[in-house]
């Protein structure tokens, strides 16, 4: 196995992984306008609740597995008898584990089977199958290829089952089913695959030398889920109105749809970070971060603007006039991919691969406790919006600490003046929406006719007036993309 990959490599299995990217952006831009109208907002308020409760302890089952197995085998894959041994005991390990994370799951939500009990049953397949999808050792091979075709063959699949088997208000919990059968077929590709490339023979198993490092990303992880999904449960609990978690919901999942991209790059970056790590190459790190946060401002800024300024247009667009009481939600979580963004950067790139499970951790429990608080301070007045308020400030807050302390470790740079170009260049979609508005009536033509004439504009600006870099390499990059 090479871990010396040509910059053309790389670029190839980021073409993988925007592949994967872009449809996990379009299906729900195709799909979600159906399926709002179709559901409803009560309804999707209630497969939403059951599936963030149901991520929780999905999180409880990986048991920081994810993360440390992409960064063990990303280290081992070149040693076939290290790696069939290390897969052997992560494999039983996460076993051991989904078990009792379903079980707890049951225990907890026992009281609820009566009222919806497919939605809570799927729920503890869905923590299950999540637990052996296996996608850790998929990432740390770095089969990104195998990933996108898998990922876009089954997300076409899935669409298609939506727009046959869902078509009534009372079809909610075949919506939920169609994800658990999605997640199933993805498994057990991932599976097939993991058994091909590995011997599993009965030897040389030794699970407690995974479990302090198993520990330290499992805490962090059950704080990051606490964080990310309370307050949707909080919400829930504090209101009991399904109709404000409806639109909380949808609100949160469109603005975090547009993370996905990024998240493309880091996926990644993730596995060459922890071998770079390891083998003590701290510049060339540091040259992908700088490159890596410069992607984050010139992709992240302006998709953040977007939602903020175009909100309406686009609730009106996916969601229909049901959900026009999400838009300010919406507004107030349009930033959202920018700073996870760059949390997700900090965390990932930096503290993961040089082990530093533990500021990670302290960074997470920090979140949580900020995010509880904020939720219980603020939804009693303010209902969803302040579950909105709570979740951006907690984000920010996670930035920022992470930022520090990933500072101490590599120290890059930022590029001021590449930032003031970039705001300054994010700035004009503001006259441009203004003027969209006054010229035509229909929210479709508007989304359109801002987006498009930003879009040019913005790369214009940036391009042929700021030379920024970024601009300048993935259009190199697609052209020689479209020449081979």
């Amino acid at each position: 196995v090479n871990f010396y990959p040509t910059v053309a490599e790389l670029k190839n299995k980021f073409v993988y992984q925007l592949l994967i990217a872009a449809s996990q952006v379009l299906m729900p831009l195709i799909t979600y306008p159906y399926i709002t109208r179709v559901l409803g907002p009560a309804n999707l308020g209630k497969v939403n609740y059951v599936d963030f409760l149901a991520q929780i302890f999905m999180i409880v089952a990986a048991f920081g597995i994810p993360f440390y197995g992409v960064r063990e085998i990303a280290m081992t894959r070149n040693n076939t008898l290290k790696r069939g041994i290390l897969v052997k005991e992560l494999i039983l390990l996460q076993t051991i584990i989904a078990i009792i994370a379903a079980a707890l799951f049951v225990l907890v939500t026992f009281k609820s089977w009566n009222d919806r009990p497919l939605l809570y049953l799927l729920g503890v397949c869905n923590i299950l199958i999540s637990s052996f999808s296996y996608e850790w050792y998929i990432q740390g091979m770095e089969h990104f290829k195998f990933a996108a075709i898998r990922t876009v063959f089954v997300r076409l699949l899935m669409l298609v089952c939506f727009f046959m088997l869902v078509n009534n208000s009372t079809d909610y919990e075949v919506y939920y089913g169609i994800f658990s059968f999605g997640m199933l077929i993805i498994a057990f590709m991932n599976a097939t695959k993991l058994a091909r490339e590995n011997s599993f023979d009965g030897t040389g198993i030794s699970l407690k030398k995974h479990l302090a490092p198993l520990w330290h990303l499992f805490l962090t992880s059950s704080a990051i889920s606490l964080y990310v999904n309370f307050d949707t449960i909080i919400l829930q609990h504090l209101t009991h109105d399904e109709l404000a978690v409806g639109y909380y919901t949808t609100a949160l999942k469109m603005v975090k749809i547009f993370l996905a991209i990024i998240i493309a790059l880091s996926t990644v970056l993730i596995a060459r970070m922890s071998f770079l790590a390891g083998e003590g190459k701290e510049n060339e790190i540091k040259e992908k971060l700088e490159k890596f946060l410069q992607f984050i401002l010139v992709a992240g800024l302006p998709v953040c603007c977007g939602l903020y300024l175009l909100a309406p247009e686009i609730i009106l667009l996916i969601a229909g006039e049901s959900f026009l009481s999400a838009i300010p939600l919406m507004q107030a979580l349009s930033f959202l991919p920018f700073i996870i963004a760059l949390s997700n950067m900090f965390c990932f790139q930096v503290l993961v691969p040089f082990r530093q499970e533990r500021k990670f951790l302290f960074a997470a429990i920090t979140g949580c406790v900020i995010s509880i608080s904020l939720n219980y301070l603020l939804i009693p007045s303010l209902s969803a919006q302040g579950a909105a308020y709570a979740s951006i400030a907690t984000e920010i807050a996670i930035t920022v600490i992470t930022g520090m302390m990933a500072y101490k470790i590599i120290q890059w740079r930022l590029d001021k003046i590449a930032l003031v170009k970039t705001i300054f260049a994010t700035l004009l979609f503001i006259p441009i929406v203004l003027l969209s508005r006054k010229l035509f009536t229909s929210y479709y033509i508007v989304l359109a006719v801002a987006l498009t004439v930003f879009a040019i504009l913005y790369f214009i600006v940036q391009h042929l007036i700021f030379r920024n870099v970024v601009i300048q390499q993935v259009k190199q990059y697609i052209q020689n993309l479209l020449k081979s």
